[in-house]
C-alpha cells in the first residue's frame, strides 16, 4: 500500500456520502501503472458537467481529468475503494503536477439529493456533530478493513466548518490519521448547493499543505458553477423535490436517517391508532349486541 493522501465524503456515505480516500507519492508505481498513467488526458477550458446541470472552465494554472480516467487515477493509481467514485465528475491538480506529486488534488462529484435547505445555517452545533463522528468514526474503519484498505482514524476538524451564504457552500475540513503514513491526512470537504443537487468538491492532500489548501480554494471555486435553471436561488417547490437532509445532514449524512426515523414511528402510531380504533368500534358494536 502507498503512502496516503486522498481523503472522501460519504454519501455518507454517507453521501457522497461521506467517504475517506487515500493517495500516495512515494513508492514508484508498476509498469502497468505507468502504462495507465500515460493514457490520461488532461483537459483545460469550458467543460460540461452532469449533462448541462453545471460548467467550469479550468485555466492553464490547473487541469481536469474526466470520469472514466478520475476513476482508474482513484482506483487503480492511488488505491481507494470503489465506492468513493459514486456521482464522480473527476479530478483537479495544479498544471505542473504529475498524479505523484506532493500537491493537493480536487476530487469533484455531482450529487442529485434534491434540493438542500439552509435554514438550519445558523443553528447548527458542529461540535455535537463531531463528537457523534468520533464516536462513530470506527465502524467506518471496520468496513474499510473489511475490504482490504488500511484505516483512517479521524481526530477532529483541520479547520472549523462554515456556511458561505453568498455562494452557498458549507465547508468543513478533517484530519485523520492514515494507516502506513507518517503524515496526517486532509480532507478538506465543500459542498455548494444547487436546485436539485449539490456539487461536491473534497480537496485531499497532507495536514502540512492545509494552507496552501485555503489558499487555492477560491480559485477551484471559481471554476465550476451551477448553469441557469439549475441554480439553488431557482428552486420551484411545485415540481422540484427536497432533499431530507438539512446543511446539518450534509456533514454526516445522518439527518436524512433521522428524518426517515420520524416518518417510521408516525407510521407505528398511525397504525396504532387505526387499530385502537377499530377495537372502539367492535366494543360499541358487542355492547349495542348485548343490549338487544
Amino acid at each position: 500500500m502507498r503512502s496516503a493522501f486522498l481523503a472522501p465524503l460519504i454519501l455518507i456515505t454517507s453521501y457522497l456520502p461521506a467517504q475517506d480516500s487515500t493517495g500516495t507519492f512515494e513508492e514508484a508505481p508498476p509498469l502497468n501503472i505507468d502504462s495507465l498513467i500515460a493514457s490520461f488526458e488532461w483537459r483545460t477550458g469550458r467543460i460540461d458537467l452532469a449533462d448541462g446541470v453545471a460548467s467550469m472552465n479550468v485555466p492553464a494554472t490547473h487541469k481536469f481529468l474526466s470520469h472514466d480516467q478520475a476513476y482508474h487515477l482513484l482506483v487503480d493509481v492511488w488505491e481507494n475503494p470503489p465506492s468513493i467514485t459514486e456521482d464522480l465528475l473527476g479530478v483537479i491538480i495544479q498544471a505542473d503536477a504529475d498524479v505523484y506529486t506532493d500537491l493537493p488534488a480536487y476530487v469533484m462529484y455531482y450529487e442529485e439529493s434534491g434540493y438542500v435547505h439552509d435554514r438550519d445555517a445558523d443553528a447548527i452545533d458542529y461540535e455535537a456533530k463531531l463528537r457523534d463522528m468520533l464516536h462513530e468514526d470506527s465502524l467506518a474503519n471496520i468496513s474499510r478493513l473489511e475490504q482490504g484498505y488500511g484505516a483512517l482514524q479521524l481526530i477532529g476538524w483541520a479547520s472549523p466548518p462554515y456556511y458561505d451564504k453568498e455562494r452557498k457552500a458549507l465547508h468543513w475540513a478533517k484530519e485523520m490519521v492514515s494507516e502506513g503514513s507518517d503524515r496526517n491526512i486532509l480532507n478538506y470537504n465543500i459542498r455548494i448547493l444547487g436546485r436539485r443537487g449539490l456539487l461536491v468538491i473534497n480537496a485531499i492532500s497532507t495536514m502540512d499543505h492545509l494552507d496552501e489548501v485555503k489558499a487555492e480554494l477560491p480559485a477551484v471555486l471559481d471554476m465550476a458553477w451551477f448553469n441557469d435553471g439549475h441554480r439553488h436561488d431557482q428552486y420551484d417547490p411545485a415540481t422540484d423535490g427536497e432533499s431530507a437532509k438539512g446543511l446539518a445532514g450534509l456533514l454526516d449524512g445522518k439527518e436524512q436517517q433521522q428524518v426517515k426515523s420520524v416518518f417510521k414511528t408516525i407510521a407505528i402510531l398511525a397504525a396504532a391508532g387505526f387499530v385502537g380504533l377499530l377495537l372502539l368500534l367492535i366494543g360499541i358494536w358487542w355492547l349495542f349486541a348485548r343490549k338487544r
